[in-house]
């Protein structure tokens, strides 16, 4: 009870609306299930925002989809204009004439989150970086982003260009699916340029289990921003937050977001998971079966209970030996309570279930 109230307190205090003359400055955050895109947490994730260096994400959608039609490869020379060169920090320092190869250039946006390289990307893309961002918010009409507009290629200031942490999460789910082995480059904490090592500046994908990426932002306008994606046991959410007041509080807030909808789909760390099987073994020994079967699902966690109760004692053949769970589970939305008897063998689970729906039972197999 009291890590409940504390976790409500900590988000509250996040989430506190920015009451200034800004009105886009208000903390957002959604989380998403990647497998079937539900939406598991959301807060003001339909309120327009500036994207700061998010905005990168869609720079590298484009790029990967240019490699992937054959428009560019890695080896590819990017030229550095006179514009391009002038970009404020964050940038690699290109000098106008220079070149930087395609591969360089999508290690620089990632990890480095360069604003030089992103305007050197938009010119030799689309001649200029306002056709380029033309190009962007085309892309993000095609990908369901229905409240972004981009008016550049890095994330700088610009009042037209905005977004919300919904869209944000439709541009993750979208490059994570259309191009999962160049999503891969982005759990690289580290890139080497020209003798100089420039290293990540997402720095919860450093400490957050199954973290893989992917981007930071910030802009004095929106404060500090997160698209943020994390897998445990094949289950993989992608998070968003915006309007960090800091970078730690901003990373602090999603992790706490993120672990919450990890445990509520009984998800734990592998610390709680080594924990729980040493527990178990010191009972018996545990066989390696990872089936379930579930007999009930339920609004109220007691009517799950009551159900397994009743399982046991009407049907003791098959849940012998089996551990008994209430899982706590999402529908549309909708928090709901499984009754599940775990521990089975396939053949084991299948069986069982079949006994039981002989006696007019619900029940059918999860793995």
């Amino acid at each position: 009870m009291k890590k409940n109230l504390l976790l409500i307190i900590i988000l509250n205090s996040f989430f506190i609306l920015s009451f200034s003359s800004n009105i886009f400055a208000k903390k957002a955050a959604i989380v998403i299930d990647f497998d079937t895109e539900e939406v598991l947490f959301e807060v003001n994730a339909d309120t327009r925002n500036y994207p700061a260096s998010l905005t990168k994400i869609m720079t590298l959608y484009i790029v990967f989809d240019y490699i992937k039609k054959g428009n560019l490869s890695y080896e590819s020379q990017l030229s550095v204009s006179s514009v391009a060169a002038s970009r404020s920090p964050s940038k690699l320092y290109l000098e106008e004439g220079s070149s930087i190869k395609v591969r360089d250039a999508v290690n620089a946006l990632i990890i480095k989150s360069a604003n030089d390289v992103a305007t050197v990307v938009a010119e030799n893309i689309s001649g200029n970086e306002k056709e380029f961002a033309k190009l962007m918010t085309s892309y993000a009409k095609k990908l369901g982003m229905k409240n972004t507009t981009f008016k550049n290629a890095s994330g700088l200031p610009n009042r037209a260009q905005l977004t919300t942490a919904r869209d944000i999460s439709k541009l993750c789910h979208k490059l994570i699916t259309n191009f999962p082995n160049e999503y891969k480059l982005f759990s690289n904490t580290k890139f080497s340029y020209k003798g100089k090592t420039y290293k990540t500046h997402n720095k919860l994908m450093l400490s957050y289990e199954g973290a893989d990426g992917i981007k930071t932002g910030y802009i004095k306008a929106s404060g500090f921003q997160l698209a943020f994606s994390a897998v445990r046991d094949n289950k993989r959410l992608i998070g968003i937050i915006f309007g960090g007041d800091t970078g730690n509080q901003r990373n602090k807030s999603l992790k706490i977001i993120m672990d919450k909808e990890f445990a509520e789909l009984n998800i734990k760390t592998n610390d709680n998971k080594k924990e729980i099987v040493k527990k178990e073994a010191e009972v018996k020994k545990v066989k390696k079966n990872n089936y379930s079967i579930v007999v009930g699902t339920f609004k109220y966690r007691n009517n799950a209970e009551k159900q397994i109760k009743l399982i046991k004692s009407k049907y003791p053949v098959s849940t012998k030996d089996k551990i008994s769970n209430v899982v706590l589970i999402k529908v549309s939305g909708k928090q709901l309570y499984e009754s599940r008897f775990e521990n089975f063998s396939k053949k084991e689970a299948y069986t069982a279930c079949e006994r039981l729906k002989k006696y007019n039972r619900d029940c059918f197999v999860r793995l």
